[in-house]
């Protein structure tokens, strides 16, 4: 494994690194509002919960330093919830960023969440209704303000009565969002978030912690949230997020600097690049730089097939090809390289380069293109779960080192105050605690590219994976590809990423609920 230990930054540099980032917040400040609402003070005593206002003062100042106009409103009624968010809702009218942030307890009625405000104390579902504001009420409010982007983020499946009292089911209800619109929600469809045992809720803890990332797309931060949350919950809390969301936004700015480089994060980000490229010379260029890379075996052979389509044509297409799903066409001939990933797409061209790559005589069916493509997707994906093991094993550990050096950072503090003598040594802590976070950053770019790459390769699988993949794929004799990636690691990381395939389903899109699945042991 290559050293994580990156250099030092003189202090010097990190102060005109700040100057110049504070200088840049006004421009970001403009358009970008936000609405917190935290409810722990419930008036029915059995319903109270420790974090959602501690939650909101918290993301409130965060959000304050990155720009945002916030209006903070805890422990409210309905009434006053629904005051806030017309309120809200003016004040996002074409904004840049509009954030609808809510901790505090939400229930799912009828197909629809409910956000409940502190006055409920009844016991029927009509007075549920009326104490609380719906999900569908806040997308309408924002969606009518149009800001370039509206993010809802809803911590609130805490612990709760109802579902113990028979008047609603578990946790929320999945819903979609419109154009521009993403929806994170704290924990997958039907389950509990953890209020958490510390100051903040676990999902609020991090946001807090990635949030103020320089420069990383909103998408990227919640992936970081969602890793940090299944694994520091063992995979029991799983969030997830609902997203139609084209152009890229972040709630920090990047730094006028650029970032640690690392050959495997670069790698990784130039392969999800051309992945599903139909031009031969992208994987050519991939080689030139990384020969001997992860995906070097994978780039050879799509160059192999791409080149196949100047061959004679020899084996006839089968009507079953014709006439298969186009939507099922499509997942598969980009998993192969064949086809660009898109919108519009000519299938014509595609099929005509899968039907010249066949061996002579051999004819082009729907069957075969689905098995050739799960094959290849199989071992794109097993050498993309290593990856994602070992990068998880180093984050832990240093996330461990990070714990240890910050105790000792606070006790070398301690000493100091009474022995000046000790200074050299305090700043030497505090270097190594700032080469410690610039190594994990570096590793959690590498776990963006390869978590975000992997929960592709799945999302395209279950469209055209065939039902008896598990037994053609996996060591078996009838393989029609061996791209020489044998060994037993990789045959484990193959039959989990079957095992991903056959358990996935539309409910759990959005969610990286796999993730539990390579957790370390201890």
């Amino acid at each position: 494994m290559r050293s994580l230990r990156l250099p030092f930054m003189p202090i010097h540099i990190l102060f005109w690194l700040l100057i110049l980032s504070l200088a840049a917040m006004p421009a970001l400040a403009s358009g970008r509002v936000a609405l917190l609402i935290g409810n722990s003070a419930y008036d029915a005593p059995d319903m109270a919960l420790r974090n959602p206002v501690n939650d909101v003062t918290a993301l409130a100042e965060a959000l304050r330093e990155l720009g945002f106009a916030v209006t903070e409103t805890t422990d409210q009624d309905a009434a006053a919830m629904t005051r806030a968010l017309e309120q809200f809702g003016s004040a996002a009218q074409g904004a840049e960023m509009a954030v609808f942030f809510y901790a505090g307890h939400g229930v799912q009625i009828g197909g629809e969440n409910h956000l409940i405000g502190t006055d409920f104390a009844g016991s029927d579902l009509g007075a549920l209704r009326r104490s609380s504001v719906t999900m569908g009420r806040v997308r309408d409010v924002i969606a009518r303000a149009g800001p370039e982007i509206g993010i809802l983020l809803l911590d609130a499946c805490r612990n709760n009565p109802f579902s113990e009292r028979g008047m609603v089911e578990q946790g929320l209800v999945r819903a979609r969002g419109g154009a521009g619109l993403l929806i994170a929600y704290a924990t997958d469809p039907g389950n509990v978030a953890y209020d958490g045992i510390g100051e903040n809720s676990i999902f609020t803890t991090g946001l807090l912690e990635h949030i103020a990332t320089p420069g990383l797309d909103v998408r990227l931060m919640l992936g970081r949230v969602r890793q940090q949350v299944v694994l520091d919950t063992d995979g029991r809390q799983v969030p997830w997020v609902e997203e139609s969301v084209l152009d890229e936004h972040s709630f920090a700015p990047t730094l006028p600097t650029s970032a640690p480089q690392d050959e495997t994060a670069a790698e990784l980000a130039l392969w999800r690049d051309i992945a599903s490229s139909s031009d031969a010379s992208d994987f050519e260029s991939y080689l030139r730089s990384y020969p001997e890379g992860l995906f070097a075996p994978f780039a050879r052979d799509r160059i192999e097939r791409l080149a196949s389509r100047t061959a004679p044509a020899a084996a006839p297409v089968a009507a079953t090809l014709a006439a298969a799903e186009p939507d099922k066409l499509a997942a598969a001939l980009v998993a192969l390289g064949l086809l660009s990933d898109g919108p519009a797409r000519d299938l014509g061209p595609a099929l005509e380069g899968y039907r010249r790559w066949l061996p002579a005589n051999e004819t082009a069916t729907a069957e075969r293109l689905y098995q050739d493509a799960a094959q290849v997707s199989v071992f794109l994906a097993a050498t993309t779960l290593q990856r994602l093991r070992t990068d998880i094993v180093a984050l832990r550990s240093v996330e461990r080192t990070l714990t240890v050096a910050e105790d000792a950072l606070g006790q070398i503090e301690e000493i100091v105050r009474s022995n000046p003598d000790a200074l050299p040594v305090l700043q030497q802590a505090r270097n190594d605690i700032y080469d410690i976070h610039r190594s994990r950053g570096v590793i959690l770019r590498r776990l963006d590219q390869s978590r975000s790459y992997y929960d592709e390769l799945l999302g395209r699988a279950v469209v055209f994976f065939p039902p008896d993949a598990s037994k053609v794929l996996v060591g078996g004799e009838t393989r029609v590809r061996d791209l020489d990636h044998a060994g037993a690691q990789l045959t484990e990381n193959a039959a989990l990423f079957l095992r991903h395939v056959a358990q996935a389903d539309d409910s759990k899109k959005g969610s990286y609920q796999w993730l539990a699945d390579l957790i370390p042991p201890g």
